[in-house]
Order: C-alpha cells, then sequence, then structure tokens
C-alpha cells in the first residue's frame, strides 16, 4: 500500500500514460420530493403523502431520520409510513356476516370487491367471516376473479365472533411473507369469541400484522375496542354509519395498503391558523430535495357555546322537538368527535332515544345516544362530517308526561369533551313549561297606595287569573322591600292554610314559597300580607313595592311580561299629601267575590254622609296593574247610600278597584272577579 501511494505521488503522469484514472467523487443528485393530499379534517393531526423520486423512480428505503417537516416555520415530530413495493402484500379481509348487517351486506360486498381489485398483480387475499360459525371462505390467492366470486355469494346470518375471526385470520397471515394487512369489520359488539382484544392486539403485533378496523354503527364503547385495536397494531380505524360510505373507506384502506409513496403524520401544534405552510426536506446520503405547500386549512374556536333549546311549553303528552346549538358553526372541512350529557327531569319529560338529524350538522349521520342515568342522557357524535353551516348540532324528541299541575322543566349540558383541536364549552340551560291549561296567573298588587302618617300600612299581595279550590298549586316569589324601613311584618293571607306558606326577608328582599304542593283555600287570592308599620318620620314617606320574580302554578302557565309593582305614599307629621275624607264617606261593593256565571255584576255602594250632601265625585274601575278600565259615575252625590252597577262582561277574571275621588281625596274598594 504504501509502495503504490509512493508511486501515485511520484509519477501522476504514469497513470495517464497507462490509460488509468484516480477515482473521482460523485457529484450530489437532487431528489425529486413531492407533498400531496394533505387532510386537515382530523386536526390536530395531520396526514399527507409523500413520494420521493430519484430519475423518475421511487426511492426505496426510507425511514423518520430522512424527513424535516416544518408547520410555518416551526420544526414538527413527524411520523412516517415508507413500503418497500419490493415486497407482496398479503390480505386478509375479515367480514362479519351476521344476521344484523343484512341490510348492508351488498355494498359491503362491492366495497370488499373494489378493495381486491386495487391489489397488485402479485399481491394476494383471503376472505375470513364470521357469522354463525368462523371460517376461511377463500384461502390467500392472486386470484381476483375467484375472490371476487366468492365474496358475490356471501349471506349474513348468525352471531358475531369477531375477535376468533381476527385469531384464525391472523394465524392464516403467519404463513404468508411480505406486508401483513387485515381489514376487520363489525356491526356489532362480540358475543361469541373466547379470544379478548388483548390477545388479538398481542397476536398481532408478535406476527407483525396490521389491523385496519371499520365499526359500521355501533355503540361508543365498542367503537374503542376497535379503535385500540387498529391504532396498536399500527393500522387505520374508521366509524362508518352508512352503507353508501364503505366504499370510500374500502378504497382509503386500499390506497395504504397499495402506497407506493412514504404517508406522513404529525401533530400540529395549534387550530387557529386558516393557511398552513408545509416545507419539507429528504435527505438520502449526499442526496437531497425539498417540496414546499401552501394550502387554507380548517380551524376549531378555543371557546365554543353549547345552548339547550326546548320548546316554549307543552301540553301534557304532547311531543315536540329539542335541539343541542353550537356556536360557533363547526368548520365543514374538519371531523367532528364530540360528547356530552344532556340534563333534564324524568318525572316530567320522556325523551325517546331517537335523535333528530334533518337541517343539522350531523344531517344523515350517526348520533348515538345512551340513557346513563335518570334523567341523564349521553351524546355522542364519532367523527360527524359537518353536513352544513348550520348552529343546529343535533335534535332531540321531548315527550311532556301528566303531572298534577304546570311544571317548568329546565335542560342544562354537562361533561362536554371533544376529541381533537381542544375547545373550552360554554353551556347555556334552557326549560319548556308543561301546561295544564293556557290561563295565565299573576301576582297583583291594590292599584292605589296613599296612606295616613298614623296608620299602618296593610298590602295584601294577591294571586290572581283564575284561581280554582281543590286544585294543586305551588308559588315562589320574591319581593323588593323599601331599604330604609325596619318596621316590616309578614303575615299569612287568606289563599292558604297557615302551615303551608313560608318566608324569609334578607335586606331588601322577601322570598315567599308554598311548602311543596299545596291546595287553595278559597279564590280571593291572598297570599300574605306585608304590613309596614306608621310614618314616625316629618316628611313624606314614597317607596315602590315590586316583584323581582315569580313562579306560580295551577294547571296554569305563568305570565309573560313586565313584573308588577305598587308606589306607595304615605303622609308625614308634618307633610300631608291630601286631605282625607272623613270616615263617613266610604265605597264598597256586593257580591265579592262576583262571577262571570252569575251575570259578571256587582253593586258598587257609595255613603255620604250628611256633611258631604251634594258633593261632586267621580266613579273609576281600574285592574290590577292601575290601567283605567271606564268611569261607572261623575258628578254630585246627596246624603245617604247609592248603588251604582259594575258590569265586568267579558273582561278577564282577576281583581278590580272601585275608586272613589272627591276633589281633595280618594277611597277604594278591591273586588275580584271569577269565571
Amino acid at each position: 500500500m504504501k509502495t503504490r501511494f509512493l508511486l501515485m505521488s511520484l509519477f501522476p503522469g504514469l497513470l495517464f500514460l497507462l490509460g488509468l484514472a484516480l477515482p473521482v467523487p460523485m457529484t450530489a443528485q437532487p431528489l425529486d420530493v413531492t407533498i400531496a393530499d394533505v387532510d386537515f379534517s382530523q386536526l390536530p393531526r395531520v396526514t399527507f403523502k409523500a413520494c420521493v423520486r430519484a430519475d423518475g423512480q421511487i426511492v426505496r428505503g426510507l425511514d423518520e431520520t430522512h424527513f424535516t417537516l416544518l408547520e410555518n416555520g416551526i420544526l414538527q415530530k413527524l411520523a412516517i409510513r415508507c413500503p418497500d413495493p419490493t415486497e407482496i402484500n398479503s390480505v386478509a379481509l375479515v367480514l362479519d356476516n351476521s344476521g344484523s348487517i343484512f341490510a348492508a351486506l351488498p355494498k359491503l360486498i362491492e366495497a370488499s370487491q373494489r378493495l381486491v381489485d386495487s391489489l397488485g398483480a402479485t399481491d394476494e387475499a383471503a376472505i375470513v367471516t364470521f357469522g354463525r360459525t368462523v371460517r376461511v371462505e377463500h384461502p390467500f390467492t392472486t386470484d381476483k376473479t375467484s375472490l371476487k366470486n366468492v365474496l358475490s355469494g356471501l349471506d349474513a346470518s348468525g352471531g358475531t365472533a369477531l375477535f376468533d375471526a381476527i385469531v384464525m385470520a391472523c394465524e392464516e397471515l403467519q404463513r404468508r411473507s411480505g406486508n401483513r394487512h387485515a381489514v376487520v369489520i363489525t356491526d356489532g359488539e362480540d358475543n361469541l369469541s373466547s379470544s379478548t382484544p388483548e390477545d388479538v392486539i398481542t397476536l398481532a403485533n408478535l406476527l407483525d400484522i396490521k389491523l385496519h378496523t371499520i365499526a359500521f354503527d355501533i355503540a361508543p364503547e365498542f367503537q374503542d375496542v376497535m379503535r385500540r385495536m387498529a391504532v396498536e397494531t399500527g393500522g387505520v380505524y374508521f366509524f362508518v354509519s352508512r352503507p353508501s360510505e364503505l366504499t370510500t373507506v374500502y378504497e382509503k384502506i386500499a390506497d395504504i395498503i397499495t402506497e407506493p409513496c412514504c404517508i406522513g403524520e404529525y401533530i400540529s401544534d395549534n387550530c387557529e391558523y386558516t393557511e398552513r405552510s408545509l416545507f419539507l426536506t429528504v435527505t438520502d446520503g449526499t442526496n437531497s430535495g425539498a417540496d414546499q405547500v401552501t394550502l387554507p386549512c380548517p380551524w376549531r374556536s378555543e371557546r365554543s357555546t353549547l345552548t339547550v333549546d326546548v320548546p316554549d311549553e307543552l301540553t301534557p303528552l304532547a311531543t315536540g322537538y329539542g335541539f343541542v346549538d353550537i356556536d360557533p358553526i363547526p368548520s365543514l372541512d374538519l371531523t367532528l368527535t364530540l360528547s356530552f350529557t344532556l340534563v333534564y327531569d324524568e318525572k316530567l319529560v320522556e325523551i325517546p332515544l331517537l335523535p333528530f338529524t334533518l337541517g343539522t350538522v350531523t344531517q344523515n349521520q350517526v348520533v348515538d345516544m345512551a340513557r346513563i342515568g335518570p334523567g341523564r342522557l349521553r351524546f355522542t357524535l364519532s367523527e360527524i362530517q359537518p353536513a352544513s353551516a348550520t348552529s343546529r348540532l343535533v335534535g332531540f324528541p321531548v315527550q311532556a308526561l301528566v303531572a298534577d299541575s304546570s311544571r317548568r322543566v329546565p335542560f342544562r349540558i354537562e361533561d362536554a369533551q371533544i376529541v381533537g383541536c381542544p375547545t373550552e364549552f360554554t353551556m347555556i340551560p334552557d326549560s319548556t313549561i308543561i301546561c295544564q291549561c293556557f290561563r295565565a296567573l299573576e301576582v297583583a298588587f291594590d292599584s292605589l297606595g296613599v296612606y295616613a302618617a298614623e296608620e299602618p300600612i296593610r298590602i295584601p299581595v294577591r294571586i290572581a287569573g283564575g284561581l280554582e279550590t281543590g286544585t294543586a298549586m305551588q308559588a315562589a316569589l320574591s319581593l323588593r322591600l323599601p331599604a330604609d324601613i325596619e318596621d316590616i311584618e309578614i303575615t299569612p293571607g287568606t289563599l292558604l292554610d297557615p302551615e303551608d306558606v313560608q318566608w324569609e326577608i334578607r335586606d331588601d328582599r322577601l322570598d315567599i314559597v308554598t311548602v311543596g304542593t299545596v291546595l287553595p283555600r278559597d279564590t280571593s287570592g291572598v297570599l300574605v300580607y306585608v304590613t309596614i308599620g306608621p310614618n314616625r318620620g316629618k316628611t313624606v314617606r314614597k317607596f315602590d313595592l315590586s316583584v323581582l320574580e315569580s313562579e306560580l302554578w295551577q294547571r296554569c302557565c305563568p305570565a309573560d311580561g313586565e313584573f308588577p309593582e305598587m308606589h306607595i305614599l304615605q303622609d308625614g307629621n308634618c307633610e300631608f299629601i291630601i286631605r282625607r275624607i272623613q270616615p263617613g264617606l266610604t265605597v264598597g261593593n256586593a257580591p265579592n267575590p262576583f262571577s262571570s256565571s252569575r251575570g259578571g255584576s256587582t253593586q258598587v255602594h257609595v255613603r255620604v254622609p250628611a256633611a258631604k250632601d251634594g258633593i261632586a265625585v267621580k266613579l273609576d274601575i281600574h285592574d290590577s296593574q292601575g290601567r283605567h278600565i271606564r268611569t261607572l259615575y261623575r258628578g254630585p252625590l246627596a246624603e245617604g247610600e247609592h248603588r251604582i252597577p259594575f258590569h265586568a262582561g267579558d273582561l278577564p277574571a282577576g281583581v278590580y278597584h272601585a275608586i272613589l275621588r272627591t276633589a281633595d281625596a280618594a277611597v277604594t274598594r278591591t273586588m275580584l272577579y271569577v269565571r
């Protein structure tokens, strides 16, 4: 070696003369790199195809160490699968032909035949079925016609021995060389096998078999088993809800099995950008190449809102539709795997396990509903491809049950979980009212509140709108009390037995509730009396008594709109609002209450003392909200008692007030009109 080196050093021209040449270093050859079929639909998981060629030929023997990927300039941890096309593919088709798959069997056969057609000339396939028995319908062969004929003759019957069938397929694949794959489909949970999912996964990994699994319209808990078998053996998993989707799924699996290019996958670190730039570099020894693509990308908001939307009211045994809405609207290019729990009162409504998808994000796709407890339904959406740009996620039927009185039924969403891009959820509840009838109960106050300084103020809190004795009712209401008055006393009214109503004063708030479901004693409607002590100050006292909120039930729906309030004026010891009428001037009525069944009329009695003989008066009727209904009399009245008729006629049932006014005073009488 030393002698040769010396000769080469001393006589470089000698080699030329002898026709020999020194070795020349090889020039690096550029690689032709192409990024194709970028799939963002499973974001943040992104997949793509990477084809690497040199001189027009696919480069063999590449692995993850040869690839570098930047997404928007950020280095990604890349997983690469590069098949070796010099090896044949051995594919076992493991087909569920149990009785339950009968309707989908024609499409399953068609899809399987297309997969067979897509295999290369040297690739081979076998058919294993499981239904009434587990058996090899056709051993491994490259004869596509023979395989397709066997597929055409399949029928459906029997149970589901899924795991035993996969084990049999693995045992058949064990005797094959090359790339080993099993394509497995089922529409039901295994109910016959002696093997377990763990047995299947262990055996497949031991024999280097990739399991590609298809869950056809099965429950979420068994979908997880199918997903595990695929993921833990290096295969792919699909959930299919319609037979028409099978062909597309089998074509995707065929592409994976026979693909000569590499398949890349990475988990992106963001879900927000709507455009992504992928820069892929491939280095193989001294050769290298790169490709860059910039593509629009679907995205998912970091925050979403799930809202329950149910009918405002339902009559007993009536059925309506509720919806769960999502905001913002999901991207049409991003699959949606989402689950949440709907909570409601099962004693008041029933929700059949039949989701409603027409006109929603999930249209014509399977949504799983499972009853996980009393009044708790779990909705599961698995790899839903949004059908339209709408906020309506999924619908559900709601049937009102019979209750002893009207009820408000709240609905709320809990425990929302999403797969893929993380999302923080805000859940907005809703409620429906089961209405036994359509007459509204309401809180009412007397319309006039002017009081002398030395008198305590006794204010009846009435329930108006057509109360009925013998019918169960419930009440819960809150009133705002004057904040600067301490001398306030609450006493039971005439509507209920004293033990049937409770109250509590907290600061300037009075909360009143009935003790469960109670029966009214009469229809006068006075729930409680609020008594405010005399005004010991010098100035006129002004304050409002108003309703903050109310829930009133007696076969009737609560009234919508503004809550009533009562404006109160009370004389001071030095300041006066008006000169008060002497006790002799009075106003009353009989009968009270008066009813539509007896003509809807009452007589208003006005008594004028001798000292007021010939006084000018005006007699008006106001409703419980203080609105003027009509004037019964205007003019002078002589000494004595006068009877003035009031015909209520078609006026709604409730509280009315007869107000007698003179030039400097007013006197009122509260009347109750019932139907």
